[in-house]
């Protein structure tokens, strides 16, 4: 998704073509649209082809939200990187391709990294999507074992429902941490050089 999403967000910021700012405002409104619409279409889609409680269920799924996101917010940092880098490795010869993965790419890291950690974010807190296509205990992820696993009807398991909800926000706090410095140069847009 997050390869998608960089691809897409160059070509929508810094090509021009017919229609791009259209495509563009279309991948917003698409990630605009809740996810609670999208999952009974997609519950068919993984039935006809025998996808249910298998992790290719959520493989195939998750990038209908993720690469939107991703590539709206791609465009947004893109268009913060100055054009004059790009222009002067192309007058220097320089393909656009050359360009886009030796000079625009490298400056655009932290964005990436903003891109990367926000889309990790969204599929491991994801709920509504493993709710639906996994059933199995051993299949289901940590927000929905959590739930569905450690509280039955009115009776809440608080001790390993603590230590669920523990464990589960450590991969997440382990990824802030780890690139929280560019983290938030992804967030501030700033750009070095």
């Amino acid at each position: 998704s997050l390869v998608c999403g960089v691809f897409a967000g160059y070509a929508l910021s810094r090509l021009s073509f017919p229609f791009a700012g259209s495509l563009g405002t279309g991948i917003f409104i698409t990630y605009l649209v809740p996810q609670t619409l999208l999952f009974i279409p997609l519950a068919e889609i993984i039935r006809n082809y025998r996808l249910g409680d298998t992790p290719w269920s959520l493989i195939l799924t998750y990038p209908t939200f993720l690469i939107p996101f991703c590539t709206w917010l791609m465009m947004g940092y893109f268009k913060a990187v100055p054009k004059e880098l790009e222009e002067c490795a192309r007058i220097d010869g320089a393909s656009r391709w050359q360009a886009m993965l030796y000079i625009v790419i490298p400056v655009a890291i932290p964005g990436i990294l903003s891109a990367g950690i926000f889309a990790f974010t969204l599929s491991w807190n994801e709920f509504v999507y493993a709710l639906v296509f996994l059933s199995s205990p051993g299949q289901k992820t940590v927000p929905v074992g959590v739930t569905s696993e450690l509280i039955r009807g009115d009776v809440f398991f608080w001790g390993p429902l603590m230590a669920g909800a523990l464990l589960g926000s450590i991969p997440v706090a382990i990824a802030y941490s780890f690139f929280v410095e560019h983290y938030v140069a992804g967030l501030t847009g700033s750009v070095k050089g």
